[in-house]
C-alpha cells in the first residue's frame, strides 16, 4: 500500500520510505530526508495544502469539460449522459484526481434492486400466479429501477436520434403499462380465472410483468459492466498525469522561494528543482547543471546532462545537482499534457464502421 509524501505529493512504501514522521497522531512518509526537514519546519503549510487541494478537487472535476465517445460535437461543463445515444460522457481533458463515479454506483444499486426483485416475479410469471404479487415486485424493478432508461428513451425522442434506449423504454414501458391495466381491469364476468385464485373480479389477460423486469435488470447489468470497463481504461491517462508533480517551488523577485500548485505557475516564473524532484514544467535551465532522468519520454535509462540554457521536459526527474529553471510551456502547453491529450482523443476516437453501424441501427429503431 502506498502512502503519498505531504511536502512533494509522491507515491511512497512506507516499509521502503526514506523518512517517517509522526504528527498529531499521524505518521507521515517521505521520500527524501530533504521533504521531512520542510514538513517540520512548518507542517501546517503542507497539510493545509494538501486540505484545499482536497475540499477543490469536486469543484475542477464538475468545470471540466465532459464529450460523447460516438457524438464528440456534444459537449457540456460535468458529467452527464448523452441526448443522441446515452452513453456516459467522458472528460474531454483526463484528471488525476481519482474521484468516484457517481453513475457507477447508482447503477450498480439500482441494477442489485432490480436483479433481487425480478427473480420472483420471473418465477411467479413463468407459473402464471399471484398476478398481484408480480405486479408490487415489478414495480420498483421497472419504475424506479430503470427510471434512468426512461429519461435516455425520452431524450432521444426530443432530440430525434432514436437508440437502443428508445427500444428498451417503449419495450418495457408497454409491456408494464399493459401488464398493469389488463390486471386490473375488472373482468366482465366478474370472477377471475387466474390460476392460483388471487384477484376475486379482475380480468384473465395475460400479463408479462416478467419480461418488463427482467429485461430491465438486463440492461442495468450492461450499463454497470460498460461503465467499469470504461473506467478502467482512463488507468493510462490517469498513470501519465501522475508523472507530473504537484507542486513547484517558485523563485520570488526579492529572493525568498514559496510552494505552489503546478496551474499557477505562469510563463517566465523562476523554478528551483532540487536533487530527487520531478520537474514541474517545461523551460530552460537557467542556472546550475544535474543530470536529468528522460526515459519516461525517451525510454533512455541513461540519465542526461543538463546545465545553462539546455531544455528540460515536465514530469522527468532531477537526479543529482540543484537547477533553476525559466517556465517556457505550462498547463495544457507541456509536452506531457499534449501526449495525454493525444491518447484521450485516440480513446474517444471510433472506426469508420460504426458510422455505418449508426445509421443501420438508426433505420432499425
Amino acid at each position: 500500500m502506498f502512502e503519498t509524501d505531504p511536502v512533494c505529493h509522491m507515491q511512497v512504501m512506507p516499509e521502503t520510505a526514506a523518512a517517517r514522521y509522526d504528527y498529531k497522531g499521524k505518521t507521515y512518509y517521505f521520500c527524501n530526508p530533504r521533504c521531512l526537514e520542510r514538513f517540520k519546519a512548518n507542517p501546517e503549510q503542507f497539510l493545509g495544502f494538501a486540505k484545499l487541494e482536497t475540499s477543490d478537487s469536486k469543484s475542477r472535476i464538475s468545470n471540466v469539460i465532459y464529450t460523447c465517445p460516438m457524438h464528440p460535437e456534444v459537449r457540456q461543463m460535468g458529467p452527464g449522459a448523452c441526448p443522441k445515444c446515452g452513453m456516459a460522457l467522458e472528460p474531454e481533458m483526463a484528471i488525476a484526481e481519482e474521484e468516484a463515479n457517481p453513475e457507477l454506483t447508482d447503477m450498480t444499486r439500482r441494477f442489485w434492486i432490480a436483479a433481487g426483485l425480478s427473480v420472483p416475479v420471473f418465477v411467479l410469471g413463468m407459473s402464471e400466479t399471484l398476478p398481484i404479487v408480480q405486479l408490487i415486485l415489478a414495480t420498483p424493478a421497472v419504475l424506479w429501477a430503470g427510471w434512468p432508461l426512461f429519461q435516455r428513451a425520452w431524450a432521444s425522442l426530443v432530440n430525434r436520434s432514436p437508440n437502443m434506449f428508445t427500444l428498451i423504454g417503449m419495450g418495457t414501458g408497454t409491456a408494464y403499462v399493459y401488464s398493469a391495466i389488463a390486471l386490473l381491469l375488472p373482468s366482465p364476468s366478474g370472477s377471475s380465472q387466474r390460476p392460483g385464485g388471487q384477484g376475486e373480479g379482475l380480468s384473465s389477460l395475460p400479463v408479462y410483468f416478467e419480461a418488463a423486469a427482467v429485461i430491465t435488470a438486463l440492461v442495468l447489468l450492461g450499463q454497470v459492466l460498460e461503465l467499469r470497463a470504461r473506467s478502467r481504461t482512463g488507468a493510462a491517462i490517469k498513470s501519465l498525469l501522475g508523472l507530473a508533480p504537484k507542486t513547484a517551488r517558485r523563485l520570488l523577485p526579492n529572493g525568498s522561494e514559496e510552494d505552489v500548485s503546478l496551474d499557477q505557475v505562469q510563463v517566465g516564473d523562476r523554478l528551483r528543482i532540487r536533487p530527487g524532484e520531478k520537474i514541474p514544467v517545461d523551460g530552460v535551465v537557467v542556472e546550475g547543471q544535474s543530470s536529468v532522468n528522460e526515459s519516461m519520454i525517451t525510454g533512455e535509462p541513461i540519465p542526461v546532462q543538463k546545465t545553462t540554457g539546455d531544455g528540460v521536459i515536465g514530469g522527468t526527474i532531477n537526479e543529482t545537482g540543484a537547477l533553476i529553471m525559466r517556465a517556457d510551456r505550462v498547463g495544457k502547453d507541456t509536452l506531457l499534457a499534449q501526449i495525454v491529450a493525444m491518447v484521450g482523443q485516440a480513446q474517444r476516437s471510433r472506426a469508420p464502421i460504426q458510422r455505418l453501424a449508426d445509421v443501420v441501427s438508426g433505420y432499425f429503431v
